[in-house]
């Protein structure tokens, strides 16, 4: 049985929620997810449940930040509403300052973080090696949209794991295990309508935003404006979808920001700022990784939603978030392997569900 603790803004336990109705929580493996809680707002829960709060769930490796409430009294019952973003969302209020290069991705996420934690709580992990790379850049905007992007690109995830213990948070980047090669350590089985372990099946099948070329051009004016050409296999004539991507912001200097260690009068911190120039060949590589990351977002929507029985495979147990599972519906024809992106864990009175949401789908 679940427990769902209340944690002040200074990670010191506070209480536990009672007379819970419905607790929604949505764990993502590359973005912030949500935990929705309806609860009766009785005196206890209303003192507890305010704007700031954490929520921990003690299933769930991440808490979660209070940021909106709503009570509805009919006369005979008020029932109070909860809205919480998983921690990892508060990155979403901190900027990448300046322009950094990346090129091992693991080092460059955590150093995001490290770098531009300005105050916010908790600490960063230490890299756990991973190897996947890439010819990119993080320029500006939100830490949170920089982290996405290179874990879309990289197959990576990221998340805030809370230690309740201890009332600290941890940034840490993670892979997701393949278990999709039989005979092998990690494989535990699979999801398939034909065992019984899958139901309620939702498939979307749409090519209306699907590109497979892009064309990236980047700064500079007429013949001068720099172009690189990247596609998705050799698409030829009516399967050739060509996208168009303006890349103007990717200039050919940029700006690093150094933080001196001291602040101004109002407490911000300050930097001093370089500028560099790219050669060519980082440009042009830095532009067809644009291309790469923009045809990423356009992709065939072929997306796969199940709710996963807790037989013969246990969420949690057997797989985890992240992890690649083979997935076979055979009144469908479908035999394919897909990334848990998703799981949404409902917690009612008849009992706990597990929906997953499937991704990178390979046939």
């Amino acid at each position: 049985m679940y427990s769902l603790y209340v944690y002040d803004p200074a990670l010191q336990r506070v209480g536990l929620v009672e007379e819970i109705s419905s607790l929604q929580w949505l764990s993502l493996y590359a973005d912030a997810g949500e935990a929705k809680l309806v609860c009766v707002a009785s005196e206890n829960n209303r003192a507890l449940l305010q704007r700031g709060m954490r929520l921990w769930c003690n299933e769930q490796p991440e808490c979660a930040v209070i940021r909106q409430t709503e009570l509805e009294d009919d006369g005979k019952t008020a029932m109070l509403t909860v809205r919480a973003p998983l921690s990892v969302a508060r990155w979403q209020k901190r900027v990448a300052m300046g322009t950094v290069q990346i090129r091992n991705v693991e080092t460059a996420m955590l150093q995001l973080a490290r770098s531009n934690r300005r105050g916010l709580a908790g600490t960063t992990a230490p890299a756990k090696g991973l190897t996947a790379t890439t010819e990119s850049q993080t320029s500006w905007g939100s830490v949170l949209d920089a982290e996405k992007a290179l874990a879309a690109a990289s197959g990576l995830g990221f998340r805030e794991v809370f230690d309740p213990a201890s009332g600290t948070e941890t940034f840490e980047v993670y892979q997701g295990t393949d278990r999709t090669a039989e005979g092998t350590e990690a494989f535990v089985g699979y999801l398939g309508d034909d065992i019984g372990n899958i139901s309620d099946i939702h498939i979307k099948d749409s090519e209306a935003d699907w590109y497979n070329a892009a064309v990236v051009a980047g700064q500079g004016e007429g013949a001068d404006r720099k172009v690189e050409i990247v596609s998705l296999g050799e698409a030829l004539g009516e399967a050739r979808r060509e996208l168009w991507v303006d890349a103007r912001d990717i200039a050919a200097t940029y700006q690093t920001a150094t933080p001196t260690g001291t602040t101004d009068a109002d407490g911000n911190p300050r930097y001093t700022y370089e500028q560099h120039a790219y050669t060519d060949v980082e440009y042009a590589a830095l532009l067809r990784t644009r291309g790469t990351e923009k045809l990423q977002e356009h992709l065939r929507g072929f997306v796969v939603t199940v709710q996963a029985e807790q037989t013969l495979m246990r969420y949690g147990v057997d797989y985890f978030l992240g992890d690649v599972l083979p997935v076979k519906l055979i009144r469908y024809g479908l035999r394919l392997s897909a990334r848990v992106s998703g799981v949404q864990t409902i917690y009612e009175a008849d009992g706990r569900r597990i929906l997953l949401q499937l991704s990178d789908m390979q046939l």
